[in-house]
């Protein structure tokens, strides 16, 4: 079946995603004496391959490239290397257990796996020319694709032994319910940073002196120039005109659409809910030959329709409840009438009166959105062609991408002095064009996914790297800095202050506000926050810290001060804490928190599980690998 995956639906590629398990640990008593050129790490006799670490490390310096937008050095890639074996190492270790454990993957799932991967496709089909100019690019072999889907599988397998049978006891939930349902009293007095700025009294000298300390920091974005070729659905057929006769073929293959719905005349006999003693009667004696009309003008308590017989008019799918619709449209022959049937109006018994089929639509009433439709359905297919032709054209020649522009009859989009936060660029493709493996190779890039119907190729060139600008520059930049840094050092000092005020000032039942403002500070009187959401008009900083203070005494208080993203201190005094409880939530909430408890327990069960088969393991690594050599 893999056999036939890299013939066939092998030719697709799907992006190395590395089993990175979240884990850090330290490796205790483990051998760094390995020296063999082609291992990175063995872990209870088994290898870890270099070509693995080198695939890892590559996904991972490009990870952490884009996010860094081209601020990458040295210790961040030491760093990096020492994650990724570590997670390797794990994802082993782990691997040996799950075959202990009896986990076997057969060769059709990681086939289905493969195939149902979503970025192995255009559209809902596979692509055997992209999977190839892909495994090209990445310099991924199938071999190693398959065993990676291999281990991901595997790895679910045993993650799904561990947390299905994860549950958490009802003391337990008892407990943490009434943890996430706590509410909490405070008042708070906040010191505006920004009334304390004053940019005058930052000297020239002192910009200086900053800037030739920190000059590193002031750099230009990197840029690129940016070519992109781009194909959409939407762009596939601007002259398209179908034949009518091909308009005629798809109306009639699709003529059930432009049917009219069905409409049935019904009558009822309605009783109140839940008497059936009376409905069963009533269905008796229409059983013996008694007339509908006659016992809906007795019988039925829906008096408006029972003057008429329990007449309801014409009768359209969805206008009654789903047991009425079903009931109703179950009859077969005008005359017949249902079983008692049961709504939430009350009981029914309901007769078929009329029967009005649905009535198809002139094609000439419809030939607007057959055409409208046959195009999309032409572009959607000219698409698929046009990308096939281009993951063929990349898997031929990926440096050529002028040739590639003259072969589809598209033009080549050219950007200079791109940046990674250029707001110009589609963001995929931006992200993308930063990726270190373009802009070190001149190659193009892989397909690039934009949307379901928009993909891109894309060339780098002219990377100018980051760049120190001048003092001249940055020196209203650096002005404003300090001029924040020296107001949030004085903001702090008030708000120290305050907090050693305050505690005589509560003893002696002084104004609080009033002192607060003797302070430069804004007086927040007490409120009630809690977790699930109510914050009475209270920063989600502030709630959030406010659970982060220790549980005052009664009668008493606990004062501390928290900074706001904003740079503002906070001087928080809690007040009072009130333990929340089970019996307060309805049902659905008790079981919605009951559901995230169990899955949280369930991912620390399996953290466990991991760091204890880590632990366990007999691991030894390459020096060369946590250590290069450059």
């Amino acid at each position: 079946m893999l056999t036939s995956i890299r013939e066939g639906l092998g030719k697709i590629f799907a992006l190395v995603i590395l089993l990175l398990i979240a884990i850090s640990f330290i490796f205790w008593g483990v051998d760094f004496g390995l020296t063999s050129g082609t291992i990175a790490a063995r872990v209870n006799g088994e290898d870890v391959s270099l070509y693995e670490f080198d695939q890892a490390l590559r996904f991972r310096e490009q990870q952490a490239v884009l996010a860094a937008q081209g601020n990458f050095d040295v210790n961040t890639r030491n760093q990096l290397r020492q994650e990724v074996i570590n997670a390797l190492v794990a994802d082993k270790a782990i691997l040996q257990r799950s075959q202990d454990r009896g986990f076997v993957v057969s060769d059709d799932d990681v086939a289905t796996a493969i195939a149902n991967r979503q970025e192995f496709r255009i559209g809902d089909e596979f692509s055997f020319d992209i999977y190839q100019s892909r495994l090209i690019n990445e310099g991924i072999t199938p071999d190693y694709y398959e065993s990676l889907q291999r281990n991901a599988l595997q790895l679910g397998m045993l993650q799904q032994s561990i947390t299905g049978t994860s549950f958490i006891l009802p003391y337990e939930f008892r407990l943490a319910l009434g943890l996430l349902t706590e509410r909490r009293r405070f008042s708070y007095a906040q010191f505006d940073v920004a009334s304390y700025i004053n940019e005058d009294t930052i000297p020239d000298e002192s910009v200086e002196i900053y800037y030739n300390a920190n000059s590193q920091n002031y750099v230009t974005e990197p840029s690129i120039t940016l070519e992109v070729l781009e194909i959409t659905s939407d762009t596939m057929t601007d002259d398209f005109m179908p034949t009518e006769s091909s308009i005629e073929e798809y109306y009639q293959a699709n003529i059930e659409r432009f049917v009219s719905d069905e409409q049935r005349r019904a009558s009822h006999i309605l009783f109140e809910p839940g008497n059936f003693i009376s409905a069963e009667q009533v269905l008796e004696r229409l059983n013996n030959g008694e007339a509908f009309n006659d016992l809906a003008l007795e019988f039925s308590v829906d008096q408006l329709s029972a003057q008429n017989g329990g007449d309801l008019g014409f009768i359209s799918r969805g206008l009654y409840p789903d047991s009425f619709d079903q009931a109703l449209y179950s009859l077969d022959s005008v005359g017949d009438y249902t079983q008692i049937v049961e709504t939430q109006f009350g009981l029914h018994i309901i007769r078929l009166d009329e029967l009005e089929l649905g009535q198809s639509q002139p094609i000439e009433e419809v030939r607007d959105i057959l055409i409208a439709e046959l195009e999309l359905e032409a572009q959607g297919s000219a698409f698929y062609e046009k990308s096939i032709q281009l993951a063929d054209l990349i898997y031929q020649n990926n440096t050529d991408l002028d040739f590639i522009s003259s072969s589809l009859g598209i033009d080549i989009m050219r950007y200079e002095g791109v940046t990674p936060v250029d707001s110009e660029i589609n963001s995929t493709i931006l992200t993308n064009a930063f990726n270190v493996g373009l802009i070190d190779s001149g190659s193009m890039s892989p397909l690039i996914e934009i949307s379901e119907n928009h993909l891109a190729v894309i060339r780098v060139s002219d990377y100018v790297e980051p760049q120190e600008r001048s003092l001249d520059e940055v020196t209203d930049l650096i002005r404003g800095q300090l001029a924040r840094s020296d107001a949030e050092r004085i903001a702090i000092a008030d708000a120290e202050a305050f907090l050693e005020r305050l505690q005589s000032a509560l003893e002696n039942g002084e104004d609080i506000p009033n002192i607060a403002s003797q302070f430069n500070a804004t007086w927040n009187e007490p409120r009630w926050v809690s977790r699930n959401g109510e914050l009475n008009e209270t920063p989600i900083e502030l709630a959030n810290a406010s659970y982060t203070l220790q549980k005052p005494d009664l009668d008493s208080y606990i004062a501390n001060i928290t900074q706001l993203q904003s740079g503002d201190p906070v001087v928080m005094i809690l007040s009072a804490v009130e333990m929340g409880s089970t019996e307060a939530l309805d049902e659905f909430t008790r079981q919605s928190y009951g559901l995230q408890l169990t899955d949280l327990n369930a991912s620390i069960e399996y953290d466990v599980y991991v760091r204890q088969a880590v632990n366990d393991a007999d691991i030894n690594i390459s020096q060369a690998v946590i250590t290069p050599i450059f």
